[in-house]
Parts: structure tokens; C-alpha cells; sequence
């Protein structure tokens, strides 16, 4: 599942039956690792509140549910939630080789089919490689580390599979 294809769903409480909003975004720790909550919009002018990913009951194809309206609060009121960022900082992240080879800006982050755990990366393609399914994805657990200034480096290893992927040979996978 696709990070990105979380936003706009529909959040629905179990207790009473009730949509009380939409995704508005996706919040991971600070590794991109791991999803730590969603924020929730509550209406078209309502302000964004948040959930933690333990107090989600299941995330389905159609709408996430929640056990009741009452796991939702401010963002700051989540302990786990201190910190975290968000899909669109995870977006932002450029991709270097240990040898210092730029290979491009994360575009996506596939997820487990629970939503719980990052699986791999996706780097931004022009729309004609899109179209074309060519998008140069990685495995997660091939990061060697994320820096604070939104670069995470990756073994020389990532950048040739990457070439590789791009000329229609093979995936890249640990």
C-alpha cells in the first residue's frame, strides 16, 4: 500500500457509526521507518487532530476505523507522537550514496499491508516513467542512516541495482 493513498480516506468510529473525518496526513518516526499516527481533518473548514497507529482498529480499502471519537485529540496531546514527521518531509528526502552519488528525492513510501512499517522507497520520475512503470524503488532495510537535514544515504550497492531497475533488469532488494 502507498503512503499517499491513505490521504483523503474516510476515519470511521466503530462505537457510534459515525464518519468523523479524513486523512489529512501520514506521520512516521524519525527514521521513515515506522508509522507512528495519521492526522485527521474534521470537515471541510475543521481543524486537523491526530491518532496514534495503536489506537487504529484496521485500515481498509475504503475508510480506517477508530474504536471511538475519543482516541482522536491535538497532535500535541500524543506523547508518541512528539516529533514524528510527516509524509510530505518524508517526500522531500534525497537519496545519496555512500560515495556521495545524488540518486534522487523520495517520491513514495510503500507500507505494509497493516500500515505499521515503511517496506520501501520510491524516488520522484518524470510522468512519462510513470506511465511507463519505470518508478527506481529500494527496500527500506537498505537505508544505512537518515541525517536531520533530509538526506539519507544508502549503499553503493542501491545506486547500481537502481541502473540496473532503470534499464529493465531487475528489482532492487536485500
Amino acid at each position: 500500500m502507498k503512503a499517499s493513498d491513505l490521504k483523503g480516506r474516510a476515519v470511521v468510529t466503530l462505537s457510534d457509526a459515525a464518519k468523523v473525518g479524513q486523512i489529512d496526513d501520514i506521520l512516521f518516526d524519525a527514521d521513515f521507518r515506522r508509522v507512528l499516527g495519521l492526522r485527521i481533518k474534521r470537515g471541510a473548514f475543521g481543524k486537523t487532530e491526530a491518532v496514534t497507529r495503536a489506537n487504529v482498529t484496521a485500515i481498509g480499502v475504503d475508510a480506517v476505523t477508530l474504536p471511538g471519537p475519543d482516541v482522536i485529540n491535538d497532535e500535541g496531546r500524543h506523547a508518541e507522537l512528539q516529533g514524528a514527521s510527516s509524509l510530505g518531509q518524508a517526500q522531500r528526502t534525497k537519496v545519496v550514496t555512500e560515495g556521495g552519488r545524488l540518486l534522487g528525492t523520495i517520491g513514495e513510501l510503500t507500507l505494509d499491508e497493516e500500515a505499521r512499517i515503511v517496506v520501501a522507497y520510491t524516488l520522484t520520475v518524470p510522468l512519462l516513467d510513470r506511465l511507463r512503470h519505470r518508478e527506481p524503488t529500494f527496500e527500506a532495510t537498505l537505508v544505512m542512516h537518515l541525517g536531520e537535514g533530509g538526506i539519507m544515504i544508502v549503499p553503493e550497492t542501491v545506486g547500481a541495482a537502481l541502473d540496473e531497475q532503470a534499464e529493465g533488469k531487475s528489482t532492487v532488494d536485500a
